[in-house]
Protein backbone atom coordinates (compact mmCIF):
# COMPACT_ATOMS: atom_id res chain seq x y z
CA UNK A 1 0.00 0.00 0.00
CA UNK A 2 1.55 3.38 -0.81
CA UNK A 3 2.45 6.00 1.75
CA UNK A 4 2.46 8.63 -0.96
CA UNK A 5 -0.01 11.82 -0.58
CA UNK A 6 -2.76 9.71 -2.14
CA UNK A 7 -2.82 7.18 0.42
CA UNK A 8 -5.38 6.94 3.30
CA UNK A 9 -3.61 4.92 5.43
CA UNK A 10 -4.57 5.19 8.91
CA UNK A 11 -7.85 6.90 7.78
CA UNK A 12 -11.57 6.35 8.91
CA UNK A 13 -13.93 7.33 5.94
CA UNK A 14 -18.12 7.88 6.51
CA UNK A 15 -19.82 7.53 3.58
CA UNK A 16 -23.80 7.87 3.11
CA UNK A 17 -25.35 6.30 0.99
CA UNK A 18 -22.68 3.91 0.70
CA UNK A 19 -25.27 1.11 -0.85
CA UNK A 20 -26.12 3.13 -4.04
CA UNK A 21 -24.16 2.40 -7.11
CA UNK A 22 -21.79 5.68 -6.73
CA UNK A 23 -21.47 4.65 -3.25
CA UNK A 24 -20.03 1.23 -4.21
CA UNK A 25 -17.73 3.02 -6.03
CA UNK A 26 -16.71 5.69 -3.67
CA UNK A 27 -16.71 2.72 -0.73
CA UNK A 28 -14.00 0.40 -2.99
CA UNK A 29 -12.17 3.04 -3.91
CA UNK A 30 -11.58 4.65 -0.29
CA UNK A 31 -10.90 1.48 1.04
CA UNK A 32 -8.24 0.38 -1.67
CA UNK A 33 -6.07 3.54 -0.61
CA UNK A 34 -6.15 2.18 2.70
CA UNK A 35 -8.74 4.23 4.81
CA UNK A 36 -11.67 2.17 7.29
CA UNK A 37 -15.04 2.53 5.71
CA UNK A 38 -18.27 3.50 7.62
CA UNK A 39 -20.18 2.23 5.15
CA UNK A 40 -23.71 3.97 6.01
CA UNK A 41 -27.02 3.48 4.18
CA UNK A 42 -30.97 3.55 5.36
CA UNK A 43 -30.90 -0.05 4.14
CA UNK A 44 -29.33 -2.08 6.06
CA UNK A 45 -28.46 -4.99 3.59
CA UNK A 46 -27.12 -2.33 1.38
CA UNK A 47 -24.57 -1.38 3.92
CA UNK A 48 -24.21 -4.60 4.96
CA UNK A 49 -23.15 -6.04 1.21
CA UNK A 50 -20.91 -3.39 0.94
CA UNK A 51 -19.10 -3.92 3.81
CA UNK A 52 -18.68 -7.68 2.57
CA UNK A 53 -17.46 -6.31 -0.50
CA UNK A 54 -15.03 -4.02 1.02
CA UNK A 55 -13.88 -6.84 3.52
CA UNK A 56 -13.83 -9.05 0.71
CA UNK A 57 -11.38 -7.32 -1.30
CA UNK A 58 -9.24 -7.21 1.99
CA UNK A 59 -10.24 -3.62 3.58
CA UNK A 60 -11.70 -2.82 6.69
CA UNK A 61 -15.45 -1.73 6.92
CA UNK A 62 -18.25 -1.12 9.12
CA UNK A 63 -21.96 -1.33 8.08
CA UNK A 64 -24.26 1.19 9.49
CA UNK A 65 -28.16 2.06 9.01
CA UNK A 66 -28.61 5.48 9.04
CA UNK A 67 -31.32 7.79 8.13
CA UNK A 68 -29.67 11.19 7.22
CA UNK A 69 -32.53 13.14 7.37
CA UNK A 70 -32.85 12.23 11.01
CA UNK A 71 -30.31 14.11 13.33
CA UNK A 72 -30.27 11.08 16.10
CA UNK A 73 -29.51 8.62 13.78
CA UNK A 74 -26.83 10.24 12.32
CA UNK A 75 -25.31 11.28 15.55
CA UNK A 76 -25.74 7.70 16.66
CA UNK A 77 -23.86 6.29 13.34
CA UNK A 78 -21.69 8.75 13.45
CA UNK A 79 -20.62 7.51 17.77
CA UNK A 80 -20.64 4.06 16.75
CA UNK A 81 -18.19 4.41 14.16
CA UNK A 82 -15.81 6.82 16.66
CA UNK A 83 -16.21 4.07 19.26
CA UNK A 84 -15.32 1.32 16.66
CA UNK A 85 -12.70 3.01 14.60
CA UNK A 86 -11.24 5.53 16.55
CA UNK A 87 -12.50 8.79 14.87
CA UNK A 88 -14.11 10.11 11.50
CA UNK A 89 -11.03 11.80 9.31
CA UNK A 90 -13.23 11.93 5.96
CA UNK A 91 -16.95 12.17 5.41
CA UNK A 92 -18.53 11.98 1.95
CA UNK A 93 -22.21 13.11 1.83
CA UNK A 94 -23.41 11.11 -1.14
CA UNK A 95 -27.21 9.72 0.37
CA UNK A 96 -29.93 11.39 -1.71
CA UNK A 97 -33.65 10.94 -3.17
CA UNK A 98 -34.43 11.24 -7.00
CA UNK A 99 -37.75 11.79 -7.60
CA UNK A 100 -38.80 12.54 -10.99
CA UNK A 101 -42.06 14.58 -12.05
CA UNK A 102 -43.50 17.76 -13.19
CA UNK A 103 -42.82 20.67 -10.69
CA UNK A 104 -46.42 21.67 -10.78
CA UNK A 105 -46.94 18.29 -9.40
CA UNK A 106 -44.70 17.72 -6.47
CA UNK A 107 -46.50 17.58 -3.21
CA UNK A 108 -45.16 19.54 0.04
CA UNK A 109 -44.14 16.31 1.21
CA UNK A 110 -42.27 15.36 -1.21
CA UNK A 111 -40.24 18.78 -1.41
CA UNK A 112 -39.60 18.43 2.22
CA UNK A 113 -38.53 14.87 2.13
CA UNK A 114 -35.92 15.67 -0.49
CA UNK A 115 -34.69 18.21 1.03
CA UNK A 116 -34.25 16.63 4.08
CA UNK A 117 -32.29 13.93 2.89
CA UNK A 118 -30.44 15.67 0.04
CA UNK A 119 -29.37 19.16 1.76
CA UNK A 120 -30.22 18.39 5.77
CA UNK A 121 -28.80 15.25 5.72
CA UNK A 122 -25.33 16.77 4.81
CA UNK A 123 -25.86 19.42 7.48
CA UNK A 124 -26.31 16.95 10.01
CA UNK A 125 -23.35 14.59 8.96
CA UNK A 126 -21.22 17.17 8.87
CA UNK A 127 -22.09 18.22 12.43
CA UNK A 128 -21.79 14.96 13.50
CA UNK A 129 -18.18 14.25 12.63
CA UNK A 130 -17.13 17.84 12.67
CA UNK A 131 -15.87 17.26 16.52
CA UNK A 132 -13.45 14.00 15.87
CA UNK A 133 -12.11 16.20 12.86
CA UNK A 134 -11.23 19.47 14.68
CA UNK A 135 -9.53 16.89 17.40
CA UNK A 136 -7.40 14.58 15.05
CA UNK A 137 -6.07 18.16 13.59
CA UNK A 138 -8.22 18.23 10.31
CA UNK A 139 -9.92 16.37 7.91
CA UNK A 140 -11.64 16.46 4.56
CA UNK A 141 -15.65 16.53 3.36
CA UNK A 142 -16.93 15.67 0.43
CA UNK A 143 -20.10 16.85 -0.59
CA UNK A 144 -21.99 14.91 -3.87
CA UNK A 145 -23.95 17.59 -5.57
CA UNK A 146 -24.72 17.01 -9.36
CA UNK A 147 -24.19 18.33 -13.05
CA UNK A 148 -28.52 19.48 -12.83
CA UNK A 149 -27.77 22.05 -10.85
CA UNK A 150 -25.36 23.15 -13.80
CA UNK A 151 -27.84 22.47 -16.63
CA UNK A 152 -31.11 23.02 -15.17
CA UNK A 153 -32.95 20.22 -15.30
CA UNK A 154 -36.51 19.46 -16.39
CA UNK A 155 -39.04 17.30 -14.08
CA UNK A 156 -36.24 17.26 -11.00
CA UNK A 157 -36.74 20.75 -9.67
CA UNK A 158 -36.56 19.30 -5.73
CA UNK A 159 -33.84 17.21 -6.41
CA UNK A 160 -31.87 20.40 -8.73
CA UNK A 161 -32.54 22.83 -5.85
CA UNK A 162 -31.17 20.62 -3.46
CA UNK A 163 -27.87 19.38 -5.78
CA UNK A 164 -27.69 23.54 -6.42
CA UNK A 165 -27.74 24.24 -2.35
CA UNK A 166 -25.04 21.75 -1.64
CA UNK A 167 -22.32 24.15 -3.85
CA UNK A 168 -23.29 27.01 -1.40
CA UNK A 169 -22.72 24.81 1.64
CA UNK A 170 -19.87 23.25 0.34
CA UNK A 171 -18.62 27.07 0.19
CA UNK A 172 -19.72 28.54 3.46
CA UNK A 173 -18.38 25.34 5.27
CA UNK A 174 -14.94 25.52 3.69
CA UNK A 175 -14.64 29.26 5.27
CA UNK A 176 -15.72 28.44 8.36
CA UNK A 177 -13.61 24.72 8.79
CA UNK A 178 -10.54 26.08 7.00
CA UNK A 179 -8.76 27.59 10.01
CA UNK A 180 -9.29 24.12 11.63
CA UNK A 181 -7.45 22.19 8.84
CA UNK A 182 -11.16 20.49 7.11
CA UNK A 183 -11.35 20.99 3.22
CA UNK A 184 -14.64 21.24 2.42
CA UNK A 185 -15.42 20.29 -2.00
CA UNK A 186 -18.18 18.75 -3.95
CA UNK A 187 -18.22 16.62 -6.85
CA UNK A 188 -20.96 17.43 -9.59
CA UNK A 189 -21.49 13.84 -11.36
CA UNK A 190 -22.84 13.84 -15.07
CA UNK A 191 -25.14 10.66 -15.50
CA UNK A 192 -23.58 7.42 -14.38
CA UNK A 193 -25.57 4.29 -15.36
CA UNK A 194 -26.77 3.38 -11.34
CA UNK A 195 -30.22 2.43 -10.17
CA UNK A 196 -31.32 6.15 -10.25
CA UNK A 197 -31.22 6.11 -13.69
CA UNK A 198 -34.74 3.35 -13.68
CA UNK A 199 -36.93 6.07 -12.78
CA UNK A 200 -36.56 7.46 -17.15
CA UNK A 201 -39.06 5.71 -19.59
CA UNK A 202 -36.82 4.64 -22.18
CA UNK A 203 -33.48 3.88 -20.31
CA UNK A 204 -31.65 2.71 -23.28
CA UNK A 205 -32.77 5.98 -25.37
CA UNK A 206 -31.40 8.03 -21.73
CA UNK A 207 -28.25 6.01 -22.66
CA UNK A 208 -27.70 7.00 -25.99
CA UNK A 209 -28.78 10.73 -25.13
CA UNK A 210 -26.16 10.80 -22.58
CA UNK A 211 -23.72 9.70 -24.55
CA UNK A 212 -24.35 12.22 -27.43
CA UNK A 213 -23.87 14.81 -25.03
CA UNK A 214 -20.55 13.80 -23.36
CA UNK A 215 -17.40 14.30 -25.38
CA UNK A 216 -15.68 11.31 -23.67
CA UNK A 217 -18.26 8.02 -25.49
CA UNK A 218 -18.24 6.31 -23.16
CA UNK A 219 -20.78 5.68 -19.68
CA UNK A 220 -19.00 6.97 -16.30
CA UNK A 221 -18.25 4.15 -13.72
CA UNK A 222 -18.41 4.47 -9.94
CA UNK A 223 -14.70 3.92 -10.18
CA UNK A 224 -14.52 7.01 -11.62
CA UNK A 225 -16.27 8.89 -9.16
CA UNK A 226 -14.22 6.57 -6.09
CA UNK A 227 -10.78 7.74 -7.97
CA UNK A 228 -11.91 11.74 -7.83
CA UNK A 229 -13.14 10.86 -4.03
CA UNK A 230 -10.01 9.74 -2.70
CA UNK A 231 -8.24 12.48 -4.35
CA UNK A 232 -10.58 14.75 -2.44
CA UNK A 233 -9.93 13.02 0.85
CA UNK A 234 -6.35 12.96 0.74
CA UNK A 235 -3.34 14.91 1.33
CA UNK A 236 -2.62 15.46 -2.56
CA UNK A 237 -5.56 17.95 -2.22
CA UNK A 238 -4.60 19.76 1.08
CA UNK A 239 -4.69 23.48 -0.76
CA UNK A 240 -7.96 22.93 -2.74
CA UNK A 241 -11.24 23.77 -0.75
CA UNK A 242 -14.62 24.79 -1.39
CA UNK A 243 -14.07 24.07 -4.77
CA UNK A 244 -16.82 21.82 -6.98
CA UNK A 245 -15.42 19.96 -9.55
CA UNK A 246 -17.79 18.58 -12.70
CA UNK A 247 -16.96 14.43 -13.16
CA UNK A 248 -19.38 14.40 -16.30
CA UNK A 249 -17.15 13.07 -19.85
CA UNK A 250 -17.13 16.79 -21.13
CA UNK A 251 -21.31 17.22 -20.67
CA UNK A 252 -21.63 20.39 -19.12
CA UNK A 253 -18.86 21.87 -20.52
CA UNK A 254 -20.76 23.35 -23.80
Amino acid sequence: MSHGPFSLEGRVAFVTGAGGGLGDGICTSLAAAGAVVACADIVTGRAEAIARKVAEAGGRALPLHVDVSDRASVEGAVGRTIAELGGVDVLVNNAAIYPRRAWTEIPEEEWDRVLAVNLKGYFHCARACHPSMKERGGGHIVNVSSITFFEGFSMLLDYVSSKGAIVGFTRALAHEDGAEGITVNAIAPGAFPTDAEKIHPDPEGYNQWALDQQCVKRRGSPEDIGNLVVFLASEASSFITGQTVVIDGGWSMH
